[in-house]
């Protein structure tokens, strides 16, 4: 797969996904520090850095400050990013393992201004009508899933008042009804960040909410750290 690291593949999806000239020049303004993310070592937890795409980075370095409240869905390099330049930051994980290793790095670095939460999905038994497409039913797409859902683990998000959050990142499990919770809880000009909105069934249900309430800030294919194929990366800021 080494070719899928190389320019020729990054100028086949610069030409196949940038909309402009403009575009896809600056596409190739990332190319040599993508290039790199792929060197021995390297990783979004050792950089530190949120596994979004570069825009996207680009974007959340210019203008999260020091006063912003910070809640995700999914933890990694993106929560000491956040810990790094937030006033507060909190987690949801949902893997045991991954939630100490995680826990554990952020007590190495210091930062006091973490709250960590490990919630584990419920097994349910049945229930074929549930889809991981529709927010109500709280369930994953991922394989091996089937008989779990993460109600729980979306819902960790009313613990916090309504129009708390100044960013929220949806990065996990189960991202549609991980978004119907977090609305509520993100304050007027507030960040709805959602990965891998390349799968168009995690905002398909927020269309209409999204047009009126929000204002679309960035929703691009567009290169990533570590990973060869582009991503999307959406951006939204309620109004």
């Amino acid at each position: 797969m080494a070719w899928k690291q190389s320019s020729f593949y990054f100028t086949y999806q610069s030409i196949k996904y940038a909309k402009s000239i403009g575009q896809f020049r600056g596409f190739w303004k990332f190319y040599t520090a993508w290039k790199q993310s792929f060197r021995a070592g390297r990783n979004s937890v050792v950089d530190e850095l949120p596994w979004l795409n570069l825009p996207a980075l680009q974007y959340l370095e210019k203008n999260i400050t020091q006063t912003f409240k910070i809640y995700e869905y999914g933890g990694g390099g993106s929560t000491l990013f956040f810990c790094a330049r937030a006033a507060e930051v909190v987690t949801v994980e949902d893997h045991q393992e991954w939630f100490s290793t995680l826990t554990q790095t952020v007590k190495n670095k210091s930062y006091n201004n973490w709250q960590g939460r490990f919630i584990s999905p419920e097994t349910v038994e049945g229930n074929p009508n549930r889809s991981h497409e529709n927010p109500a039913d709280f369930k994953s797409g991922a394989k091996g899933l089937e008989h779990l859902i993460f109600e729980k683990y979306a819902k960790s998000i009313h613990d916090f008042p309504e129009n708390y959050f100044d960013l929220v990142l949806v990065d996990g499990r189960a991202r549609p009804s991980c978004i119907q919770e977090a609305m509520p809880h993100l304050k007027s000009g507030g960040l709805l960040v959602v990965d891998n909105t390349e799968r168009p069934y995690y905002l398909a249900p927020f269309r209409s909410i999204l047009a009126e309430g929000y204002e679309k800030i960035l929703e691009a294919q567009a290169p990533v750290y570590y990973t060869p194929d582009f991503t999307i990366t959406s951006i939204y800021r309620k109004r």
